[in-house]
């Protein structure tokens, strides 16, 4: 069931007609970078985004320029996923997923020190459960992180009742943020 939902989703973010894409994306920045998690967070965790995924490149600026240490993370071996600090000048490569990461991994930052973590997704219940891409990263990652966590999305990602078995390794995220039609 999660692999048809993974499909539908993909399938629905690349349809996504590019100016309602754009104005929700802008929407979601605002609200995220608002948020009372965001404000009280000195160090957050976030993945550079490749289309179609909501576009998280905005967010990790804004963090920048507010002096916030952002961290994006690394897929290593056994599907263990490290975070490292991310700078403008930080070299990053396109892993064999097609994911951006940092080149350099020789320090990464520790679970308890990110204090806001924004977990990716395609599809969402109401209590935070979700469908990732298929990993089981974050799975992992979120198994052992006590911070806060936050996951943005668009309206049709969002399932009042999830119609995908939730499993015992699930971790629901703790806030959603929506974007407006």
């Amino acid at each position: 069931m999660k692999e048809q939902i993974r499909k539908e989703m993909l399938g629905r973010l690349k349809d996504l007609p590019s100016q309602d894409r754009i104005r929700m994306e802008q929407a979601l920045t605002t609200k995220v970078c608002s948020s009372d998690e965001w404000k009280a967070s000195k160090t957050i965790g976030v993945t550079w985004s490749n289309f179609p995924e909501i576009d998280t490149q905005k967010i990790i600026q804004k963090g920048l320029e507010e002096g916030k240490r952002m961290v994006v993370p690394y897929s290593g071996k056994d599907r263990v996923m490290t975070f490292h600090e991310y700078l403008p000048d930080t070299a990053m490569s396109r892993s064999k997923f097609g994911i951006m990461e940092p080149v350099d991994r020789s320090n990464p930052v520790p679970p308890e020190e990110i204090d806001l973590l924004l977990v990716p997704g395609l599809a969402f219940s109401q209590a935070g459960y979700r469908v990732g891409f298929g990993g089981g990263y974050y799975d992992r990652y979120l198994a052992a992180y006590n911070g806060l966590t936050l996951s943005m999305l668009f309206p049709f990602q969002l399932f009042r009742e999830p119609n995908w078995e939730i499993e015992d390794f699930d971790v629901p995220v703790q806030k959603l943020l929506t974007a407006a039609f």
